[in-house]
Formats: structure tokens, C-alpha cells, sequence
């Protein structure tokens, strides 16, 4: 209790958000979005996250309909980069891992579906 007391006092003389100071990178938004049916292959996969993310410590594969991975990810800012080949019909699943610049780690996975 007294932790969180002075985490509370330092966050306000530094005028932070409480908040803020427990919070972790999480999935903003993606490109093609989570759970989409898009027309045609994308060339890449873009995933936004709540805040910066550390280079060397996050990833993103993309897993195709056949268990095989078809593109891997870099980190940049507070996004998540996949270029990816064309890709043909079916469910492909991207799979995350994140650190944010303060150190909490965070990953998660979601599907899109590619149509003809």
C-alpha cells in the first residue's frame, strides 16, 4: 500500500497520470483490421499499439492457412510492419509480441480472412 501511495505522489508532482505509469502497449488498431474479410491480398500488415514499443524486444509473425509462416514483422515507433507476399484465399492468423518502452510486455494474436 505504501508503494502505490508514493507512485501516486510522484505521478502528480511530475504531473503524470497515475495511470499512466501502470500502463502497457496493447493493440491499438490493424491493417486489414482484427477479424476482416478483405478482397485481394494487402502487401503488408500494420499493427498500431497504445504506445511506443521497443525495437529489439517485439514481433509479428503472420501464420497462413497451412500452418506455414508467410511474412515477419519489425517494430518501429509504436507500430508493428509485416511485408508479406501475395497472399492466396484463406484465414491467416498474426501473432504479436510486444515490449513498451517502459518495459512491460504484452502479446496477443487475431485472424483476417483473405477472398478472391
Amino acid at each position: 500500500m505504501r508503494k502505490l501511495f508514493r507512485v501516486v505522489i510522484v505521478s502528480l508532482a511530475l504531473g503524470v497520470s497515475p495511470s499512466a505509469l501502470f500502463a502497457h502497449a496493447t493493440l491499438e488498431r490493424a491493417s486489414p483490421p482484427v477479424g476482416s474479410v478483405v478482397n485481394g491480398s494487402p502487401s503488408q500488415i500494420r499493427l498500431w499499439f497504445t504506445e511506443a514499443i521497443e525495437r529489439r524486444f517485439s514481433e509479428a509473425v503472420v501464420i497462413g492457412p497451412s500452418g506455414n509462416r508467410v511474412g515477419r514483422g519489425s517494430a518501429s515507433g509504436n507500430q508493428l510492419v509485416i511485408s508479406v507476399p501475395r497472399l492466396g484465399a484463406g484465414t491467416y492468423r498474426v501473432n504479436w509480441r510486444v515490449r513498451s518502452i517502459d518495459g512491460h510486455k504484452t502479446e496477443g494474436s487475431y485472424t483476417f480472412e483473405v477472398t478472391r
